[in-house]
């Protein structure tokens, strides 16, 4: 005895569809994870390290202030232009150009140069680090900035990220709220797919605020000259940018 269909799919088939969408996006989820991609992820773990280990600079210095971003900045400067103090002004548009300059630079070397501004992200960051253990204590306050505001804002454009994910390495309210939103993802809708933006996020927080810890930990030991030691870091970042011969971000 026959059983007519009446137009219905096999259910076989119905069920093999959604299992078929299913293996076909941990397959996308899974190709995203390369050894370069793991390389690439590795290396931002570690710049972010260092994102905050030299923000601490401005924190324990007479600045008292964040560096690495230019909201406080420009609202300072608002705050400037209405009390018409035009000396101080002047310091803090400056401190805007250094921030903005490592912008356009890398902008600009990206599309028209051969420049790994990878590398010169590093060697900036080493100097930072010196430069900021070498400043002198009797210059105006907003000058304590600019080394953090020059470091961070190439840093910043030169290490985008990795697997798909754009993460800031001197700054993390962005990667906090990143972070959040892929684990509620992954734990309580079920989207397993938020799994590895979970992991990359939080260990971007991770290493930054690990950075700070080691900052504020050396600062007690040794004062500004702890800051020369970013070279540490900078240089395993090297060695891993070099272990690829041409760099996935370019």
């Amino acid at each position: 005895m026959s059983v007519a269909n009446h137009g219905h799919s096999d259910p076989a088939e119905c069920r093999g569809t959604p299992i078929k969408k299913m293996k076909s996006k941990a397959v996308e989820i899974d190709s995203r994870i390369t050894p370069q991609a793991k390389r690439d992820a590795h290396i931002h773990y570690i710049v972010a390290f260092c994102g905050g280990f030299l923000t601490v600079f401005p924190l324990e210095n007479i600045v008292k202030s964040f560096g690495s971003s230019q909201t406080t900045h420009l609202i300072e400067m608002v705050r400037l232009l209405i009390g018409k103090d035009w000396f101080e002004l002047g310091l803090r548009f400056a401190g805007v150009l250094i921030f903005a300059l490592p912008i356009f630079f890398v902008t600009y070397a990206k599309e028209h140069t051969k420049i790994n501004v990878k590398y010169l992200a590093l060697l900036v960051d080493v100097a930072m680090g010196f430069l900021m253990w070498l400043m002198p204590t009797n210059w105006p306050k907003v000058v304590y900035l600019y080394p953090t505001f020059f470091a961070m804002s190439l840093q910043w454009s030169s290490f985008s990220g990795s697997y798909g994910y754009a993460a800031s390495t001197n700054f993390c309210t962005n990667n906090f709220k990143q972070t959040i939103s892929a684990l509620t993802e992954y734990f309580c809708n079920g989207k397993n797919e938020f799994k590895l933006k979970a992991q990359f996020y939080g260990a971007v927080l991770a290493g930054y605020y690990l950075g700070i810890f080691a900052g504020f930990k050396l600062f007690e030991k040794l004062g500004n000259f702890c800051f020369t030691l970013v070279t540490i870091p900078c240089a395993i970042i090297a060695v891993l940018i070099a272990t690829f011969p041409k760099d996935s971000a370019e």
